[in-house]
């Protein structure tokens, strides 16, 4: 069961990783492509789309079996999320420093081409772009202006449909989606919420707020990933500097806690499950490390099977298939 490592080249990483879990252990940690601040990753039939680097340029590069295919970079600071649209054969990336979102088509022939950029002005610090079948929209996640905007794609072209007012300072950081119903679960980085919306013919509505954290917890603590089960019954997030993963149940519309695990390391920007839900890897970037959990089916209570597995950098995890 292998899996992709995104990172930043800063220290000790070369660019992207692979492992793979072998009873129940990481194993075989190994870069796969020197590529400098592969900081996300998506991928679609065996083409690997990552953020790239160079010198003072950003964008995303398109690889396949560790080979660049060719990159679109410009002035600036690179992106921090990349997404693949397979609806609409669009790749997408979010620039938080830039304050936009840009679309591209890949084809086999001229690679990654450019289709359109958004900028949202002022302020803005566009974190997350992805298509959401469910809705049949893309989402984006607006981390400085406390927004998170829902668009339609007509003829390759973004076009803004609505628009959800999340509370000041909260930080839309991540979003995931319902496979069935009209519900997106929105992870806010700067107040450590989980936002259970429903999307309406007439906009959105604000169904439940519940903190990530434990009761008591006063300590800063900033939001970070945000994953679903296949099953669509548990909702996993990251807390940064409180280093740890709490689970929720999926009960109608609305989420019940279910549990709070430390994650054995400094500051875990991202995790992810494994394809048969049975784990889930957490990268803690600041310890450099990777952490290993069983993950029960029924409950989805995570048990720790490994930590301190050394990996420079980690801040994406992408599982194979």
């Amino acid at each position: 069961m292998k899996f992709k490592i995104g990172t930043y080249t800063k220290k000790g990483s070369e660019g992207i990783y692979q492992a793979e879990i072998i009873d129940h252990q990481i194993q075989n940690l190994k870069c796969i492509a020197k590529v400098d601040n592969p900081t996300f990753l998506a991928e679609s039939n065996a083409v690997l789309f990552s953020v790239v680097k160079e010198g003072t340029n950003g964008g995303i590069v398109a690889l396949r079996q560790g080979q660049v295919i060719n990159q679109v970079v410009e002035a600036g600071a690179p992106p921090c999320y990349v997404s693949v649209d397979p609806k609409h054969h669009l790749i997408y990336s979010a620039n938080y420093h830039g304050g936009r979102v840009n679309s591209y088509r890949f084809d086999e022939v001229n690679g990654l081409k450019d289709v359109q950029k958004i900028s949202f002005g002022e302020g803005s610090k566009a974190h997350y772009i992805q298509y959401a079948p469910s809705l049949d929209e893309v989402i984006v996640c607006d981390l400085g202006l406390d927004k998170v905007y829902f668009f339609k794609v007509v003829q390759d072209e973004l076009i803004l449909a609505h628009t959800y007012h999340a509370s000041s300072k909260s930080g839309p950081r991540h979003v995931v989606t319902h496979p069935t119903l009209p519900l997106v679960y929105v992870f806010t980085e700067l107040s450590s919420e989980l936002l259970v919306i429903k999307r309406t013919s007439q906009g959105t509505e604000l169904i439940q707020s519940i903190s990530t954290l434990p009761q008591g917890v006063t300590t800063p603590s900033w939001g970070a990933a945000i994953r679903m089960s296949k099953d669509a019954k548990h909702i996993y997030v990251s807390n940064r500097a409180h280093d740890s993963i709490t689970v929720f149940k999926l009960l109608g519309e609305k989420v019940e806690w279910v549990q709070n695990i430390p994650t054995y390391g400094v500051q875990p920007r991202d995790f992810n499950l494994s394809l048969d839900d049975r784990y889930l890897v957490v990268g803690n970037l600041d310890s450099d490390t990777l952490t290993l959990y069983g993950r029960h089916l029924e409950s989805g209570e995570l048990t720790c099977l490994q930590k301190d597995v050394k990996a420079f950098e980690a801040v994406c995890i992408l599982f194979e298939g």
